[in-house]
């Protein structure tokens, strides 16, 4: 919810430059009346629209194996989507009671005043006061108002109740409740006030003298009841700006190709939303951007490395313990190089333990064997298989793709739900840890050869009851027959001090 808030900020931040650098002089009040309310509307849409042909346009970021997942412990940190909500609830109530209290002084001054009904509107007079607004179909105005006076500020608010200005101020006001923590919010209702009076002006001065009208605004000082969602007549901040208007000419109708400038604007920000993380999970269609040969080669030489470093292991020989550190760093430059393309290079990670554990097995000819090892053998690769292994609920997804995506995903929100996070307490770990995870879906869509390769034993048994967990997969298939395919899942545990 912060990140969606912070996109709507910015795009009305965007809205708001363009309109005061190139509409805020002009004219065309009306047509800046559409421009500022239809902006602050399409901010909050923006962040979810995204456009296929802006992503297919624009180089996105790929990522190799199945989608990393990020476990954080529950205890490292405290939240902060929950109390961003708890905020959030306070400053809106805060916000309501104000707006409340503000509505309960426009009531108290509408039953203190004397009513005078016509027949589109309803003026009310305050006595002993010299108010002038209008909100609706309600006109106030004070009685110790001079009578001169009274009917360029009648005419000048029932152009407000005509226009229905304070529906746009009642919506703005509603979003200063919603999003009272938005100043652009203040700065969209300050800019809609101003046309509000720019708009009844002009309409005054369509039969009056322009002289004799803004002279009437600098000889009177009135005093103002202060409501945002009211029109009021004698703002004072707002006189010198109302008289800048009336005086300035009418701006030429080819300027309103300025307009124009929402396009580039709107361009921008959907090109943003649409190519905002285009992370892709489905590495088959990373062919385009990865070159295959040369991944292909570095993983095959890193192989050659690796069985250079085992091939002691024929014999009685044990690896010194900085050659086994060296296979331990080749192992994690392969994990980080496989595909769901180069299935077949493939390690067995369940084999990585420490040195201690290492030379205590070898010495002990103990040769860690599993029902893993029938399974793999008999597991075809990723990248030759007819159809991927399907999460239960997403057969009906459409494409290939589609359904390996949504297969992912589901994997994903399945290891973030019964992972547990607080394991982190009492095992002495810190930063970033990396867990991989391998595992086979068989011929029978059952979950089997669960291996995994972790920084502490909790975490390897923890990861591997996990990956156990999932539900029961439809199988792969190859030539029409249920197979076996193998998966790598890596997940990175953050424990921030």
């Amino acid at each position: 919810m912060i990140a969606y808030f912070i996109k709507v900020v910015a795009f009305q931040l965007l809205f708001l430059v363009a309109y005061d650098l190139f509409l805020k002089k002009e004219t065309f009040f009306n047509w800046n009346r559409i421009y500022l309310i239809c902006s602050s509307l399409i901010s909050f849409a923006l962040p979810f629209i995204k456009l296929e042909s802006f992503q297919n346009a624009v180089p996105q970021e790929y990522v190799i194996l199945l989608p990393e997942i990020v476990l954080t412990p529950e205890v490292a940190v405290a939240p902060i989507e929950p109390v961003w909500n708890w905020f959030l609830i306070i400053g809106i109530t805060v916000s309501s009671i104000l707006f409340i209290y503000k509505i309960s002084e426009l009531l108290r001054l509408r039953f203190k005043g004397r009513f005078v009904k016509r027949t589109n509107y309803t003026v009310i007079l305050i006595p002993k006061s010299t108010v002038a607004f209008s909100i609706f179909r309600y006109v106030f105005i004070g009685d110790d108002i001079h009578e001169s006076k009274l009917e360029d500020i009648l005419l000048h608010e029932l152009v407000h109740v005509r226009e229905k200005h304070s529906l746009d101020l009642l919506y703005f006001e509603l979003l200063r409740i919603l999003c009272w923590f938005n100043p652009l919010v203040y700065i969209y209702q300050k800019r809609i006030s101003e046309l509000h009076e720019y708009i009844a002006d002009a309409a005054i001065v369509q039969d009056k003298n322009k002289s004799d009208y803004y002279e009437k605004l600098l000889a009177e000082v009135f005093q103002t009841q202060q409501f945002s969602f009211t029109n009021q007549f004698f703002k004072h901040s707002l006189i010198k700006k109302r008289i800048i208007m009336l005086t300035k000419q009418k701006s030429r109708e080819i300027l309103k190709l300025k307009y124009l400038v929402l396009v580039p604007v709107l361009i921008l920000s959907l090109l943003y939303t649409s190519c905002e993380e285009t992370t892709i999970a489905d590495t088959e269609d990373n062919t385009e951007t990865v070159d295959k040969e040369e991944k292909t080669a570095l993983l095959k030489d890193l192989l050659r490395e690796l069985n250079k470093l085992n091939a002691t292991l024929e014999g009685n020989q044990i690896l010194s313990e900085e050659q086994y550190k060296e296979q331990s760093e080749t192992l994690e430059k392969i994990a980080a190089l496989i595909s769901e393309q180069d299935e077949e290079f493939a390690v067995n990670f369940s084999k990585a333990k420490s040195y201690e554990e290492y030379v205590k097995a070898r010495k002990l000819g103990i040769a860690e064997k599993s029902d893993y090892t029938k399974v793999e053998q008999e597991a075809v690769a990723f990248s030759v298989i007819d159809q991927a292994p399907v999460f239960p609920g997403c057969e009906n997804e459409g494409t290939q793709k589609e359904i390996k995506k949504c297969s992912s995903q589901n994997v994903a929100r399945h290891v973030n739900m019964e992972f547990d996070t607080k394991l982190a307490e009492g095992l002495g770990l810190t930063g970033v840890n990396k867990i991989f995870a391998q595992f086979v879906i068989d011929e029978n869509g059952d979950i089997a050869g669960v291996n995994a390769r972790a920084p502490h034993p909790a975490l390897k048994t923890e990861t591997e009851r996990v990956i156990r967990t999932l539900p029961k997969f439809s199988p792969g298939m190859k030539d029409g027959k249920a197979v076996s395919v193998k998966y790598v899942l890596p997940i990175v545990f953050k424990i921030q001090e």
